[in-house]
């Protein structure tokens, strides 16, 4: 293959028509045309990148030994060699060797001559800069899967994968692909299922710093629960975030803001389901345990020093200790109150439990930004107010942000034929295109 950068230099001549722009002040519209024409220079210069990947690792095959060009340059693979050149990790490196591997072609031991790339679509979009790195990636490893179950499917698939994945993002690239598997490839879903379940795990660890590290990886029905659990914890809050500021423009009163992040949140919760745990023997692990905080009682006087928590090397100051014993309202070791600082609130009956189901089979999540649908709430269309009925075409799923983002900016929503779809305003797309929501956003079939 002929090595061209003529591609990449018309990209970078696209993106030198901004020379000189000051950022801080160029309109949003010519922002975005900025952000567009650097992403290609990008997208370009990674074409380049597969096809010189490709090409050293041609070259540093096993056959070749230590006279390969990746042992002579002093790196033991490939990987590692493209990985010291890009500054970036070995996993990176795979991804572009493995798109290599896929897309570009091999040299005919026979003839001497090139072969046709394995995934010639993913490869001409590539070459074109319409789908980025990482979805080649992911759309390589898709193809591989069913080509060895169904090889005879493989080049039409490939056809229809790659013109959606072009319109699509990358986490929806991924769901694309998960949604077909599901559709198509039970068996090997629920292969995967059973390897997640039999090497499921949680790992925790002192730090350094005196954190504890808790790391996890769970099969879905093994998660399902702590993920659900979690999520609602965060849409309270969002929830709660979201009526103070209707209660300050309201009434011109300030009221106090839980300020915590997601993954504060998701850390309370948790501690506080523990905590429920160790004194409740409904559990179904039927653990009923204490547990034991060890202070100096000198120290404990004086507010001064550290405790030790038994089953954790890492100390705490004498404060934390006596805070954690107020909190459970124990005397003076058993942690656990029962009451667990999570909940849905108030239900809204504006659409039934049946109806929201029916949303979200159709919606998936939040239709917009397919957030999990524990973060969703069923929203009228046409507003309730304004004589919008309680009914499946006039309700869309969305959650607390795109809610309102969507209504400040004064998007429109419809649904036809049981698709949701997004019309933008003017002053973000002077066509008004509308764009299709929902999981038919990055189903193939759709």
């Amino acid at each position: 293959m002929t090595f061209s950068t003529s591609a990449l230099a018309d990209s970078v001549a696209a993106a030198g028509v901004f020379e000189g722009a000051d950022l801080a002040s160029t309109p949003a519209s010519r922002l975005v045309e900025v952000k567009d024409a650097v992403a290609r220079v990008r997208r370009m210069a990674d074409a380049l990148l597969v096809e010189v990947a490709g090409e050293i690792a041609r070259r540093s095959t096993k056959d070749d030994g230590v006279g390969g060009l990746a042992r002579t340059r002093g790196f033991t693979s490939p990987g590692r060699m493209l990985a010291d050149a890009l500054g970036g990790s070995e996993a990176e490196a795979h991804r572009l060797l493995k798109v290599a591997e896929a897309t570009q072609p091999s040299l005919d031991a026979d003839s001497g001559g090139e072969t046709a790339p394995r995934f010639p679509v993913i490869a001409s979009a590539v070459r074109s800069g319409d789908v980025s790195m990482e979805i080649a990636a992911v759309l390589t490893r898709a193809l591989e899967r069913i080509a060895q179950v169904a090889p005879d499917t493989v080049a039409g698939l490939e056809e229809r994968m790659v013109t959606k994945a072009a319109t699509l993002s990358l986490a929806d690239v991924r769901r694309m692909v998960a949604a077909h598997e599901a559709a198509h490839r039970p068996l090997d879903v629920k292969e995967r299922d059973q390897a997640a379940f039999d090497n499921r795990y949680v790992q925790i660890k002192d730090e350094a710093d005196g954190s504890v590290a808790i790391h996890a990886r769970l099969d879905v029905a093994t998660a399902a629960p702590i993920v659900t659990v979690l999520k609602a914890a965060v849409k309270k809050v969002m929830q709660a975030r979201r009526d103070s500021a209707h209660d300050k423009g309201m009434t011109g009163m300030d009221y106090t803001v839980d300020e915590r992040t997601p993954g504060q949140i998701h850390a309370d919760t948790l501690s506080a389901l523990a905590r429920h745990a160790l004194g409740c023997e409904e559990v179904p692990t039927g653990v009923t345990t204490t547990i034991v905080v060890r202070v100096n009682q000198a120290d404990l006087r004086s507010g001064d020093g550290c405790a030790s928590v038994d089953g954790i090397d890492s100390f705490i100051p004498v404060t934390t200790a006596t805070q954690m014993t107020v909190d459970a309202e124990i005397q003076p070791l058993i942690m656990g109150d029962g009451i667990l600082p999570i909940g849905k609130g108030p239900k809204k009956r504006l659409f039934t439990e049946d109806q929201k189901l029916a949303l979200l089979e159709r919606d998936g999540g939040c239709a917009w930004c397919h957030a999990p649908p524990s973060y969703c709430e069923a929203h009228h269309l046409r507003w309730w107010q304004h004589g919008g009925t309680t009914t499946l075409d006039n309700g869309v799923m969305l959650c607390v942000s795109c809610h309102h983002r969507i209504h400040a900016h004064h998007w429109d929503i419809t649904v036809r034929d049981q698709h949701v779809w997004f019309t933008p305003p003017a002053t973000i797309d002077p066509t008004r295109t509308p764009r299709i929501g929902g999981k038919a956003h990055y189903q193939l079939e759709a």
